[in-house]
């Protein structure tokens, strides 16, 4: 008997361990992974109700009504399992219709990790839209003669149409309000990283290109690499200007005699920005600077507070901002990240601004004093793109209503009316780990209190060829220049 249930005793420990074994599957990839409908139809209601519950841009360009049916058309209609990827494309698509470019859908941590093992397939040729049009811009490989000749216009890719991709892939970009420009400016700069994340990453490209009068086809493998290679159109550095590295700002005198100044801001920093303007404004003081440039291109934000010591230089009357939100703690709060920073911000607030409460909105006032010592009182002219955004749109647009400065370039991605800024906190969604940046208060420019929907017009809009982007030539600047010289 002793035997028996030793005999037993083994033959279940064997059966106990071979059953665990095969019920054991590989351990999915996160890339691959898919998400039941009930479980996006959870992610996608607790999104709803986080921005019905707080996003400032309810009511701006639609009602909460329209949101409110928008969301659970989606809901209803989430009938499939989706990769989380897919259902990424989706959520964003949906809160394009919020008209807002602080808005973003991100991935998880573990996607992106998982994703940064992966090799991927690459185009060896560089493609490039504008004004409407694909242009290949550059090869990978510069020595060898290649079969696409640059400048070629690219008619498809993979058998799709490249003015199909273009209205897809914008449809990805969100900028403020009803805004184009910076739709069309990203695509310029990323086109190829938006066709290998939507379209395909095939082992071999297939492209129908035009070069002088005929249609060429063509077939070519891809190549693979870990990361994806950024469009080689930029020019290099001028080792002439003067750097604030910290202040993210660069300088430079024009001409020998000091009149006119080249400042380029490429981004409103919180560092050393105080120290940096003094100098600056100092010397411009000092040298009597005629004509003063500052450059917001691809300039995409920073600190308000940045934004306020610098048109403390500029403007020349008192001007107010407010800063608005309805609530006084995130709501679905276990979700979201760090809302100790929302309360320190509102404590930080009631401290320079003054605050104004209507119907459980609070709004906080700041006022912007022109500043007596170094004021800038001669000539202004701002140059802006389609990537000036955020904060550099708030300069903007307080320079612009003083009608104080000559702008330059295109219009901004950024609203003339003001945007969803202040804080963002992310929210992760339960199922798919999806986060969501959801910003907390609405910035107005109380120097526009109609809705435009638009961004900053300049006074003198520039348009680029493609052989001038090849040649690297700063029509911008260059249109400053025949301005000051008085050339018609």
């Amino acid at each position: 008997m002793l035997f028996l249930r030793r005999i037993s005793f083994l033959i279940f420990i064997q059966i106990f361990f071979s059953a665990n074994y095969f019920s054991q599957t590989p351990k999915q990839s996160v890339l691959t992974k898919k998400y039941a409908p009930f479980k996006l139809k959870e992610d996608a209601t607790l999104l709803r109700d986080v921005v019905l519950a707080m996003h400032p841009g309810i009511g701006i360009y639609n009602s909460r009504k329209f949101y409110s049916t928008l969301f659970d058309v989606f809901i209803e209609k989430l009938n499939d399992s989706l990769t989380e990827k897919q259902f990424r494309i989706k959520l964003k698509i949906l809160l394009d219709e919020l008209h807002c470019g602080h808005t973003e859908v991100l991935l998880s941590n573990a996607y992106y990790k998982a994703s940064a093992r992966q090799t991927y397939n690459f185009s060896p040729y560089f493609f490039m839209p504008l004004n409407e049009k694909v242009y290949m811009v550059a090869s990978k490989n510069k020595k060898k003669d290649t079969l696409i000749k640059q400048g070629s216009e690219i008619s498809s890719i993979n058998g799709i149409s490249v003015d199909s991709m273009l209205r897809y892939c914008k449809r990805f970009i969100t900028t403020d309000g009803f805004i184009q420009t910076g739709k069309s400016h990203y695509m310029k700069l990323a086109f190829n990283s938006y066709y290998h994340a939507l379209f395909s990453r095939p082992d071999t490209f297939r492209v129908e290109f035009i070069t002088g009068n005929q249609t060429k086809k063509l077939s070519y493998a891809a190549f693979k690499t870990k990361t994806i290679p950024s469009l080689p159109i930029e020019p290099k550095p001028d080792s002439s200007y003067r750097y604030y590295k910290k202040a993210k700002m660069r300088f430079k005198y024009l001409d020998k005699e000091n009149k006119t100044m080249h400042l380029k801001i490429e981004a409103f920093s919180r560092r050393k920005t105080t120290k940096a303007y003094r100098k600056i404004f100092r010397g411009v003081d000092k040298n009597n600077t005629q004509n003063l440039i500052i450059d917001l291109r691809n300039n995409g934000g920073g600190s308000i507070e940045n934004c306020y010591n610098l048109l403390s230089y500029l403007l020349d009357t008192v001007q107010t901002q407010t800063l608005r939100t309805s609530f006084k703690e995130y709501p679905y709060k276990k979700y979201a990240t760090k809302p100790i920073y929302f309360k320190l911000m509102r404590a930080g607030l009631k401290i320079i601004s003054k605050k104004k409460t209507i119907n459980d909105t609070d709004n906080f006032i700041y006022t912007i004093k022109p500043r007596k010592k170094h004021h800038y009182n001669n000539k202004l002219f701002v140059l802006i793109n389609g990537a000036s955004f955020s904060a550099s749109c708030l300069v903007s647009a307080y320079l612009k209503a003083s009608q104080k400065a000559v702008f330059v370039g295109e219009e901004t991605s950024g609203a003339f009316e003001g945007c969803n800024a202040g804080i963002m906190p992310y929210y992760t969604l339960p199922n798919s780990k999806l986060k969501i940046r959801m910003p907390a208060f609405r910035v107005l420019n109380d120097v526009c209190p109609k809705i435009t929907g638009h961004g900053i017009i300049p006074d003198y809009k520039v348009e680029y060829t493609f052989n001038d982007i090849l040649q690297k030539r700063d029509l911008d600047l260059m249109k400053v220049n025949e301005i000051i010289s008085g050339v018609k």
